[in-house]
């Protein structure tokens, strides 16, 4: 799947022979097996292993891999991202342009964030409780200290409260993030009916009507400083051929027909909003490369993302 001449935009050569030498002495010799298949099936066991690692800590926080597009980050990423949501159900797999710097790219976009703290231990209250509003009031003094430090005005400053909540006898917690004004108006009644439909959420169950009493371990407060952010350059449309981009054809082994066959390459860096193309196909850029796989269309967006949109099953 990655040119062996254009890693890196060819500043890195990759030695393919011994990649194939390393593969028949250490996996495929040892299995019986032919290279190719050893590889391909070393790069099934590293797909499902990360689409497995998505499921849980997805379906964990009560989440439907199946509703969300998978974003592909690190120059790696777009390799694996079709493979992976296949396994997942996913049908939308997006990846951004500056996929190797992602991190990077959002660090410059987002916000300063600072973290607090305090342990409470004790029932969740029926009314009033003037030490947990006393806690609340404490730790915003402290995110304001700090967010005036770092000279973000007033009018950027986010405060997010919330609890960290279990039924009584339990040995996990759920966070729970409270509404503005929640702790002020000690209206913990709703508090309770947030934990509930969390919980049910989660786990697949609450413990409403069984009048189980809630616990309040922690109390959080997330502080944000919302800082100017650098414009994502936005491009006209263009038309939807991709042939000017076309570089190449090469041969990539396809899982389906369990051999190879020859599929175009575009450059990714001349690819414009609009444009679209459907699989098998590899799409290089300098810092990436996109493996379309067969029953796949490929759309560039906007600023620049390449959004693969699965049209059928095969």
């Amino acid at each position: 799947y990655l040119s062996a001449e254009y890693f890196a935009g060819g500043r890195i050569r990759l030695d393919t022979r011994a990649a194939e030498r390393a593969i028949s002495e250490h996996i495929a010799r040892p299995l019986r097996l032919d290279p190719v298949a050893a590889a391909y099936g070393m790069f099934h066991v590293i797909n499902v292993n990360m689409a497995a690692a998505i499921r849980e800590i997805s379906v964990q926080k009560g989440y439907d891999p199946r509703e969300f597009p998978l974003i592909c980050a690190g120059g790696a990423g777009p390799v694996h991202g079709a493979m992976i949501a296949a396994e997942l159900g996913i049908g939308r797999i997006v990846g951004p342009r500056e996929s190797s710097i992602f991190c990077a790219s959002g660090m410059l976009r987002t916000d300063l964030k600072h973290d607090y703290v305090r342990s409470v231990a004790r029932a969740l209250p029926q009314s009033g409780s003037g030490k947990i509003r006393s806690l609340a009031r404490e730790m915003a003094a402290e995110a304001g200290a700090a967010l005036q430090r770092e000279r973000i005005g007033k009018s950027r400053r986010r405060l997010r409260y919330s609890m960290d909540l279990r039924y009584l006898g339990q040995y996990h917690e759920v966070n729970v993030g409270l509404p503005d004004q929640a702790l002020e108006r000690s209206d913990w009644q709703l508090v309770r009916e947030l934990f509930h439909a969390t919980h049910d959420r989660r786990y697949g169950y609450c413990l409403r009507e069984e009048g189980t009493p809630v616990e309040l371990l922690n109390l959080r407060l997330t502080a944000a400083g919302v800082t100017d952010k650098p414009p994502l350059e936005r491009q006209r449309r263009a038309g939807a051929s991709c042939e000017g981009a076309l570089k190449a054809r090469r041969p990539i082994y396809l899982p389906g027909r369990k051999g190879f066959r020859s599929v175009p390459v575009y450059d990714g860096d001349r690819l414009a909003h609009g444009n679209r193309l459907s699989g098998p196909a590899i799409i290089e850029s300098v810092n990436t490369t996109i493996v379309v796989p067969a029953g796949y269309a490929a759309e560039f967006d906007p600023v620049g993302n390449c959004v693969l949109t699965r049209r059928s099953r095969g």
